[in-house]
């Protein structure tokens, strides 16, 4: 089952919208397109669509979607498979999946821009707003950890997952409560006591945990909810109205996503693991037209200044055995700078977007299965398709 469409900014119907270590269907299409649209759109929508559906059957996923965002800001989407298996439900270009730590990207832009108001700066350490904190002596490196080193992953920290009593806590929630919920608090206090990976700054270890403690450092600066200021700063001025923040149990008309196999979601819409534990590692659902629509706007500096994007692009620290491919500052750098992105893991589904400076093109994938999934090999189909036909030929 495929559905297609393409818009010059996608026409939005409304529809409302952990990391963790416990981690069809036949060939046919319904095209929706604009009035406009020539037959030769209807050739590329066709040609996207059977794009997907092949690598959805060869890698065994439910559904399986893609947003492309021309260098002439036209939008072209698909979707292959099914949303709901049980159901025997069409995937859609529009419900929203949990973009897992796609939303680091998002985290970075919101503290990109209190640093241009003057609220933080990259060079802050984080005693300056976390001191009071009742742990904040006992996180590794506390001292010296300056703002640039959590939105880098080089603060030293460890991450929660890995560690034993974070397993034994998730699974004795899971049975006696039903649910795996974690506050921010509860999961930066796993790390606590912990030796430090590396002095900061020498290395980098991808964590959520060094996002959460930049969370705190957010609300703590300017006194306000960053959910609220992630609406107010990047969601309304971009028009981006398909996200949805994991601020509750429940996430409206999400798509339901496949652990190992097995639904994650249950018959009140509530989720085996709670998504509103994510927050400042993730914290946002959405669709793939919302990735491309973001990433897109703040390649092209309509986010954050030309100066905080350049920062965004080349701090962060390199190994020498590959420095072609690193972490900056919410993104990951790939070919020396020629491509940026982000990928991201819920326990049920998958997503990864990437901008291309080369062809100025973004595209983002979403599929509601996790475990091995190839995303950036899918993301590497799309980008051929994009790069084949140029611009949209509207």
């Amino acid at each position: 089952m495929i559905k297609i469409g393409r818009s010059r900014r996608l026409s939005h119907s409304r529809s409302p919208s952990l990391i963790s270590f416990i981690r069809g269907f036949f060939l046919g299409a319904t095209v929706v397109i604009g009035a406009n649209a020539s037959g030769s759109n209807v050739t590329e929508l066709e040609e996207l669509s059977e794009i997907l559906e092949t690598a959805r059957i060869e890698m065994e996923l439910p559904g399986l979607r893609a947003a492309a965002r021309f260098s002439d800001a036209t939008v072209v989407c698909a979707a292959a498979g099914l949303a709901d298996r049980e159901a025997n439900v069409a995937l859609d270009n529009v419900a929203p999946m949990p973009g897992g730590s796609t939303g680091k990207t998002f985290v970075a832009a919101v503290t990109m821009l209190l640093v241009e108001e003057g609220v933080l700066s990259l060079d802050d350490l984080i005693s300056k707003w976390l001191e009071e904190e009742p742990w904040f002596d006992k996180l590794p490196n506390s001292r010296d950890i300056r703002i640039w080193h959590l939105l880098s992953h080089t603060a030293g920290l460890s991450d929660y997952p890995e560690i034993r009593s974070y397993q034994i806590q998730s699974i004795w929630r899971a049975i006696r409560r039903g649910s795996i919920r974690f506050e921010p608090d509860e999961l930066i206090r796993y790390t606590l006591r912990k030796r430090p990976l590396f002095p900061v700054g020498e290395g980098f270890r991808y964590t959520d945990i060094g996002y959460l403690v930049l969370g705190k450092v957010i609300e703590a600066a300017t006194d306000r909810q960053y959910y609220d200021l992630l609406r107010e700063k990047i969601l309304d001025p971009l028009g981006l109205d398909q996200v949805v923040v994991q601020d509750q149990s429940i996430l409206p008309e999400v798509v339901p996503g496949y652990m190992r196999g097995a639904r994650n979601l249950r018959p009140d819409g509530s989720m085996k693991i709670d998504p509103s534990s994510e927050w400042t590692g993730g914290g946002v659902a959405l669709n793939p037209t919302m990735l491309v629509e973001f990433l897109g706007a703040l390649a092209e500096a309509r986010v954050v200044t030309p100066g905080s994007f350049k920062k965004m692009r080349e701090m962060g620290w390199r190994d020498p055995d590959s420095p072609e491919e690193y972490y900056g500052l919410g993104l990951f750098v790939h070919d020396d700078g020629a491509a940026i992105g982000h990928a991201g893991l819920w326990p049920g589904y998958r997503t990864h977007v990437m901008h291309f400076f080369a062809t100025d093109t973004t595209v983002a994938i979403q599929t509601n299965r996790d475990g091995a999934v190839d995303t950036r090999e899918v993301v590497r189909r799309v980008a051929d398709f994009v790069g084949k036909h140029g611009t949209s030929n509207e």
